[in-house]
């Protein structure tokens, strides 16, 4: 019965991986095929380049052909900038997703763990702070501890990198230079 369920098994999984495995052939021969051609093609380029500038050499100089292979690409640059920029304005924008209700009780059932995370977190600082009177010191940890709540974690950290920076311009001043 046991090889029976394995051979069943087998036959079910490479027949879902044929597909997968064809696509990833196609793809790294497509890929191959155009890195070799990228690589053809900035070599052409470069090639182009020097005889451009010894032909333009011959003509006018080395100077003004090095100002004009330069100002050549200059204006291929700009004006793949400027389609590049003309185009941006004409592509069909996405339609904002929708989140499915699953997705956004996955979410709310986070944000409530890590709240829930504080609050064990700093309990036993409020104690500690309410048994020796210190009213504002509590105050600021219940008030920073909210405002983790809502900010997020990434925002929180990068509020913690700004107030320690300012904190220590405030207590280490630039000096003087003399």
């Amino acid at each position: 019965m046991t090889d029976f369920v394995t051979h069943q098994a087998r036959r079910v999984i490479s027949g879902a991986l044929a597909p997968v495995e064809a696509a990833g052939a196609r793809f790294i021969g497509t890929a191959g095929i155009a890195g070799v051609a990228t690589v053809c093609l900035i070599a052409a380029l470069i090639f182009l380049s020097i005889a451009l500038d010894l032909w333009l050499a011959q003509l006018a100089g080395p100077v003004v052909a090095a100002l004009g292979a330069a100002g050549l690409y200059l204006a291929a640059g700009v004006l793949c900038l400027v389609l590049l920029r003309m185009q941006g304005g004409k592509t069909p924008k996405k339609a904002p997703q929708r989140q499915s209700a699953a997705a956004k009780a996955e979410r709310s059932e986070s944000a409530s763990d890590l709240s829930t995370n504080i609050e064990e977190t700093i309990a036993p600082f409020v104690a500690i702070l309410q048994q020796s009177g210190l009213k504002r010191e509590e105050l600021a940890v219940r008030l920073a501890a909210e405002a983790s709540k809502q900010i997020g974690p990434l925002a929180l950290v990068g509020l913690a990198l700004v107030a320690g920076y300012l904190g220590e311009r405030a207590l280490n001043p630039p000096k003087a230079s003399e």
